[in-house]
């Protein structure tokens, strides 16, 4: 194999945090259900079709719900659910099988995962089977949403279809914006003010929570405020750059002031929220059911509202979550059977099933507008601001070499936060280490 293989375990294990989203407690559970097996030796006279993934608790209740009604609804193909107990698992098994030929049909995959699997020829293109001629309605492709469309997209070619997807949200106490006259905050400034006035008035509970990085925010600001942070084409890394500088002194003179704080020992900000002491929180879409128990127990009035916008720059959230994706190895038979499963996952009502069972997200237009889905967020509001932030949510650039950028910046927010880094000279010198990484990578 090619020089992902070669690489080995060293960077696999940072970029999986953004897969992750859809629960703060992942299984450690490395018992698979067994190895692939692309025989095409299913049940009866249909093909079986295995597939990987790495969902646990009720997320893989529903996904066994939604494939066990595939495998009732035609005669001809049979899918085997694989649990790998967790995304790192499943990509060391990836690696391992890669190199010995024995892959599954399908895969649950991370944003980092694509362009190295990609790069060692071991996908299909997407664009090669989701067609008539394989049972797939065009029209199903074209109602997804086009920012999950660009988080698949690699070199100009669709490497995956968008399963589970989650988008960050923003948290808001409102027995403490009450307490001091106050808004659900519509920008970042909102959010600094009213930390101000906490601060003055000697208040030891804070403004502003997020989760133990801040990556993700701070990407978000910095994009809002017109940076690209790193450009689809890789032509462009500004991290390094002024607006994203100010994303991030913005942080870190948030959290000196004692204003904001991150998760720290409480390992998820959504404990702290839902103890009424903070007043706005950052997390993941996919989460929001575990504030639900905290707050009633704690009195809290609590909603989700849309990120708010920094600067007089334009909304934007950014895309987490995993999707699925079909390899090479795997027979033409069994390749079609796999879009056949594709094309019924995102049927309107099966994608919305799937968001109300997951946490995740609907991810074409006509899920989100269904009967079902809709009924779910009237009865569901906390679900409300997610299901508007998809419309103008945007992807993570795609390369080779992401695990290690991931890492670099996870250490140069420590430096930041922890060591007390200058911003300007910490981010600097990230960028041009980011550079170095796309170029040696992404020839």
């Amino acid at each position: 194999m090619k020089k992902f293989f070669k690489r080995g375990l060293l960077t696999v294990v940072s970029g999986l945090l953004l897969a992750a989203c859809g629960g703060q407690s992942q299984s450690t559970n490395n018992d698979a259900s067994g190895d692939a097996a692309n025989t095409a030796e299913g049940s009866g006279d249909k093909t079986e079709i295995t597939f990987w993934h790495a969902m646990n608790g009720d997320q893989e209740k529903g996904l066994e719900k939604l494939t066990e009604d595939f495998n009732n609804s035609q005669d001809n193909y049979e899918i085997k659910l694989q649990n790998q107990g967790n995304y790192q698992t499943l990509t060391q098994k990836v690696m391992a099988s890669g190199a010995s030929g024995n892959l599954p049909t399908i895969s649950m995959a991370t944003p980092s995962n694509i362009p190295d699997w990609t790069g060692n020829d071991l996908l299909v293109p997407m664009d090669d089977l989701l067609t008539e001629d394989n049972g797939f309605d065009p029209a199903v492709k074209d109602d997804i949403f086009p920012g999950f469309l660009k988080s698949v997209t690699y070199n100009d070619q669709m490497m995956g279809l968008p399963f589970s997807k989650s988008v960050r949200v923003m948290y808001v106490n409102h027995n403490i914006l009450d307490e001091y006259g106050v808004d659900t905050p519509k920008t970042w400034d909102d959010i600094k003010a009213l930390g101000e006035k906490m601060k003055e008035k000697g208040d030891d509970r804070q403004a502003l929570g997020f989760e133990a990085s801040v990556d993700m925010e701070v990407q978000t600001m910095a994009m809002q405020n017109g940076a690209q942070w790193i450009s689809k084409d890789l032509k462009t890394v500004d991290l390094g750059e002024d607006k994203a500088i100010e994303a991030m002194q913005y942080v870190k003179d948030a959290v000196d002031a004692g204003w904001a704080r991150t998760a720290g020992e409480d390992s998820y900000i959504t404990e702290p929220f839902g103890r009424g002491e903070i007043a706005v929180a950052f997390g993941s879409s996919a989460g929001l059911n575990f504030i639900t128990p905290l707050a009633e127990e704690n009195n809290v009035d609590w909603s989700v509202e849309e990120l708010p916008v920094y600067g007089d720059g334009e909304p934007l959230t950014l895309l987490a979550g995993n999707d699925l994706v079909i390899f090479k190895s795997a027979s033409e038979e069994e390749q079609k059977g796999a879009v056949a499963y594709m094309n019924f996952l995102l049927q309107p009502e099966k994608t919305a099933e799937w968001a109300m069972a997951s946490g995740y997200s609907p991810v074409t237009e006509e899920g989100i507008n269904s009967d079902t889905y809709q009924n779910f967020l009237k009865e569901n509001p906390i679900y409300q601001a997610a299901a508007k932030e998809v419309n103008y949510a945007d992807g993570q650039s795609l390369f080779v070499g992401s695990n290690e950028y991931r890492d670099a910046w996870m250490k140069a927010q420590d430096q930041i936060l922890l060591q007390d880094g200058d911003v300007k000279q910490t981010l600097g010198d990230l960028q041009k280490q980011v550079q170095e990484i796309i170029e040696k990578n992404n020839q």
